[in-house]
């Protein structure tokens, strides 16, 4: 049983991955909006964050953080061309670390969920906004922390206020991109929960 339960999560972390990066690496992960773009991407990262706990969650991370750094060189939104040119170092940390980060919390998140045995579709909804809510707090936390200090960051579209400008931010991808990786992750929890490509949770047995 611990053998098939292994094959499953690996079966089902090498489809994620590979989700992933065909996802990252063409239009369907991203919607473009000017400087920054809302990731859709989160939506497998949320699933095996649900599926496969905090290193599946972790590894699912990796991989957005990889194809998102691919990304800021090979197809970079505005805001990414502006950041390399000040450190292709710090870009990469920035599109990398982040989301491992997002990944290993939205796992646990889950695990813990699964624990205490809440239902497959709450839990992985839990899941996947966990994932773009972390996604969205993680990158702007560290795109200040490294570089808030750079006129590029100061002057995004043209807002004198940064912090107006990351409410504008939160605002959209709370309109798009953590709906609809809540409302989907949800889904597919439950057909995987149905499915038996995961644990479900057990009920208690009645007293009699």
């Amino acid at each position: 049983m611990k053998r098939t339960n292994k094959t499953k999560n690996l079966v089902l972390m090498g489809v994620m991955t590979a989700i992933i990066f065909i996802m990252g690496l063409t239009p369907f992960g991203y919607i473009k909006t000017g400087t920054l773009s809302i990731a859709l991407i989160t939506i497998p990262v949320g699933i095996a964050a649900f599926a496969l706990g905090p290193k599946g969650g972790a590894l699912a991370g990796l991989s957005f953080g990889v194809t998102s750094a691919i990304m800021a060189f090979a197809n970079p939104s505005a805001l990414m061309v502006a950041l390399t040119n000040i450190s292709p170092v710090r870009t990469v940390i920035l599109c990398v670390v982040p989301r491992i980060l997002v990944g290993l919390l939205a796992g646990t998140i889950a695990q813990v969920l699964k624990t205490i045995k809440v239902p497959a579709p709450i839990s992985g909804g839990i899941a996947g906004f966990s994932v773009a809510f972390l996604n969205t707090i993680f990158f702007m936390s560290t795109l200040l922390m490294m570089f808030g200090d750079s006129e590029t960051v100061k002057g995004m579209e043209g807002h004198q206020n940064l912090v107006l400008f990351i409410i504008a931010v939160v605002t959209l991808n709370v309109a798009i991109e953590w709906i609809s990786c809540t409302v989907i992750t949800s889904g597919v929890a439950l057909a995987l929960s149905k499915a038996r490509l995961i644990d479900a949770p057990k009920k208690k047995a009645s007293a009699h």
